[in-house]
C-alpha cells in the first residue's frame, strides 16, 4: 500500500537522501513499531544522520545544535521527570525566562511537547540534535541523574518521617498548602537535599526573582546553578522548607532561623541550618548543610605547614591568653577553632563556647547559641560563662567594643580564649581592634597568637595535569627556590569525579605568634609595614607565600592562589 509523502518524508526524497519506495517502507515500519520516522531511519542507517538533522531543522524551522558541546552536568535534573525523558527521547538543556529548552531529533509529536510543558509548568522551546548523538547524551544524562540520586537508596525510612509535613504545625491561614498535590514537591526538596549531600555542597540557595526561580549549590566555595523550578512554586517551596525547619509559615515579612535534622542509614545524622529572608519577589532561603563526613577536626587536615601547626599547638597549651583567627566569611575560621578545641577536649578541662549559631557539636564541650529573642547576646553569654568556672572559652566572633573588652578581660584572668574577627590579614586584625577602642597595651599583653587564613579549592588527584611555568614568571610571582626547592605545578582539567578539576579544599595560613619583640611593636603602634618586616625576619609565611607554597606542592593551581591572595 502506497503512502502519500508529506512534510519531512517528502523533503528527504526531494533532496535525494532516500528513494520514495524505501521511505514509504520506513514510514510503515516506524508506524508499526510506534517510533518516530527520524529515529527509524537513523537506527537502520538508511539516511546520513547529519544530513537528516539538517533537513529536519530546516523543515521545522528550528535551530540545529551540536549536542556533544553541551555540559550535561549543568542540565536541569529536576525539571523533567526521568520517565518523560525516556518516553519521548528528549533532553532538557536549560531554563531561561520561563522557557525550557529541549533537544529532540524529531519535533513532530505535539502531544509529547504538550505533556512536558504541562508537567514542567514552562513554555517549551525546541532545538534539533542528531539522533544517535542525542541518544548518547540522554544515556549520559540518565546515568548522571541516577548517580545524583543514588543516595536515595541509602535513606533510612526515618528520613521521610523526619521531614514529612506535620499537619498540626500548619497555620490555618496557610490553606494553600492543601490545595495541591504536595508529594512531588516533597520529593523534589528531598532529592535536592540528597544531591547536595552527595556533591559535598555546603549551602543550598533558593532564590526568587521576577521571572525566574533559581536554585544554586555552593560546592568547594563557589556557587553553581543546579536548576530553575517554575516561578509559581516560589511560595510553596518556601512554605515546605519552613515547615521542615519548624519556622512560622505565616510570617513572611521578617527573617527567620531554624534547623532540619536528617537521619540517613547507618545512623549518620546531618544538620541543616535554615535561614529565610524576605526579598522583593518572595522569600529567599539558604540551607547550610553541616555534614560530619565533610567536617574533619583533625589538626593534620587543616593544611598548616609544620612550623605553623607547631605554633598553633603551643598557643593552645597556654593556660591563658587570646588566640585570634581572622579572615573573610567562608574562609574556614570556625573549623580552625573547632580543631583546636577538639585537641583540648579532655575530662580535666571545662570548655564553653558562645556561637551564632552552633555549627558543629562536640561531645564534652558546653556550647551555647546566641538568641536575640531571649536576650542572650555575645556579651551576656560571656558574662554568664565566666561565672561557670571555665578553663577555655571560644567566642564565635568579636563584633563590638563591649564583647572585645570582656574577651580581653577573660584572657587576662586565667582563661584561654579563642575567637574570630573579620579582617583580611593578621596585621589588619590589630588595626581593627585598635579602631574599635582597645588600648595597644591590652593587645600587646593579651594576644598570644594570630592566624589569618583563606580556603582554596584543592586540585583533583585523579585528573590534575602537570604544567611548566617559566622561571621568569616564578621569580615575578615571588616563588623562589629557597621557598620550595623542587616545585611541581599542576592545573585543573576536570573528570567524572570532580567535574571542574577541583575536589575538596585546602587552607592558606598566616600564623603569627606574638613574641616579646612583636609585643613591643604593637605597644609602639607599629604600622603594617613594620609588622610585615617582623614576619619576614622570623621566617613567618604571609598568606601569599603560603598560597604559592601550596601551588608548588601540587595541591592547588596558580590561578586559585591568584584568586585568593
Amino acid at each position: 500500500m502506497a503512502v502519500k509523502l508529506v512534510g519531512l518524508a517528502r523533503r528527504l526524497v526531494a533532496e535525494n537522501l532516500i528513494d520514495e519506495t524505501r521511505v514509504q517502507q520506513a514510514i510503515l515500519k516506524a508506524t508499526h513499531q510506534d517510533i518516530a520516522l527520524c529515529h527509524y531511519l537513523a537506527c537502520n542507517k538508511l539516511v546520513d544522520q547529519y544530513a537528516l538533522a539538517v533537513i529536519t531543522s530546516d523543515e521545522f524551522k528550528l535551530p540545529l545544535i551540536e549536542i556533544e558541546s553541551f555540559d550535561l552536568d549543568h542540565c536541569p535534573v529536576s525539571i523533567v521527570d526521568v520517565d518523560l525523558v525516556k518516553k519521548h527521547r528528549i533532553l532538557p538543556l536549560s531554563t531561561r525566562d520561563k522557557c525550557l529548552f529541549l533537544a529532540i531529533s524529531y519535533p513532530g509529536d505535539l502531544g509529547a511537547i504538550d505533556e512536558i510543558a504541562f508537567h514542567s509548568g514552562l513554555k517549551v522551546e525546541l532545538v534539533i540534535a542528531e539522533d544517535s548523538k542525542l541518544d548518547s547524551a540522554i544515556n549520559n544524562y540518565l546515568q548522571r541523574t541516577s548517580r545524583s540520586y543514588s543516595n536515595k537508596a541509602a535513606i533510612d525510612s526515618n528520613l521521610e518521617n523526619e521531614i514529612a509535613i506535620d499537619s498540626s504545625s500548619v497555620s490555618e491561614r496557610e490553606e494553600e498548602l492543601n490545595t495541591f498535590d504536595e508529594t512531588p514537591l516533597v520529593r523534589f526538596i528531598n532529592n535536592l537535599l540528597l544531591e547536595a549531600i552527595s556533591l559535598r555542597a555546603s549551602d543550598i540557595h533558593f532564590e526568587p526573582y521576577e521571572s525566574i526561580y533559581r536554585i544554586r549549590f555552593r560546592i568547594d566555595g563557589l556557587l553553581r546553578e543546579m536548576t530553575r523550578p517554575p516561578v509559581k512554586l516560589t511560595a510553596r517551596l518556601a512554605s515546605r522548607i519552613k515547615i521542615m525547619a519548624h519556622l512560622d509559615i505565616a510570617e513572611k515579612r521578617a527573617p527567620q532561623d531554624g534547623r532540619i535534622h536528617i537521619r540517613l542509614a547507618g545512623k549518620r545524622t546531618i544538620d541543616v541550618r535554615v535561614n529565610s529572608l524576605p526579598t522583593l519577589w518572595g522569600e529567599k532561603i539558604v540551607m547550610r548543610i553541616l555534614d560530619p563526613l565533610n567536617t574533619d577536626l583533625n589538626m593534620d587536615t587543616l593544611g598548616m605547614e609544620p612550623q605553623q601547626k607547631e605554633a598553633y599547638l603551643q598557643a593552645l597549651q597556654k593556660q591563658q591568653g587570646l588566640i585570634l583567627v581572622t579572615g573573610p566569611t567562608g574562609s574556614g575560621k570556625s573549623l580552625t577553632l573547632y580543631s583546636g578545641l577538639n585537641s583540648l577536649n579532655a575530662n580535666t578541662k571545662n570548655i564553653s563556647t558562645v556561637e551564632d549559631p552552633v555549627e558543629i557539636t562536640i561531645e564534652g564541650i558546653n556550647q551555647l547559641a546566641v538568641n536575640a529573642k531571649t536576650g542572650i547576646s555575645f556579651s551576656v553569654a560571656l558574662r554568664a560563662i565566666l561565672r561557670q568556672d571555665p578553663d577555655i572559652i571560644m567566642l564565635g566572633e568579636i563584633r563590638d567594643l563591649e564583647t572585645a573588652e570582656i574577651v580581653l578581660r577573660a584572657a587576662q584572668t586565667g582563661h584561654l580564649v579563642l575567637t574570630t574577627l573579620h579582617t583580611l590579614s593578621a596585621a589588619a586584625s590589630l588595626n581593627r581592634l585598635r579602631n574599635i577602642g582597645i588600648p595597644r597595651y591590652n593587645l600587646a599583653s593579651t594576644i598570644s597568637l594570630i592566624v589569618a587564613q583563606r580556603l582554596a579549592r584543592r586540585l583533583c588527584e585523579h585528573c590534575k595535569e602537570s604544567v611548566e611555568i617559566p622561571e621568569k614568571t616564578l621569580a615575578e610571582l615571588g616563588l623562589s627556590a629557597e621557598l620550595h626547592p623542587n616545585p611541581r605545578f599542576f592545573r585543573a582539567k576536570g573528570c567524572a569525579d570532580c567535574r571542574d578539576g577541583f575536589r575538596g579544599r585546602i587552607g592558606f595560613y598566616e600564623v603569627v605568634p606574638v613574641s616579646k619583640s612583636l609585643s613591643r611593636i604593637i605597644m609602639e603602634g607599629g604600622r603594617t609595614q613594620r609588622f610585615r618586616k617582623h614576619m619576614k625576619k622570623h621566617g613567618l609565611l604571609d598568606l601569599r607565600e603560603a598560597a604559592l607554597l601550596k601551588v608548588a606542592q601540587g595541591l592547588t593551581s596558580l590561578e586559585e592562589a591568584n584568586r585568593l591572595t
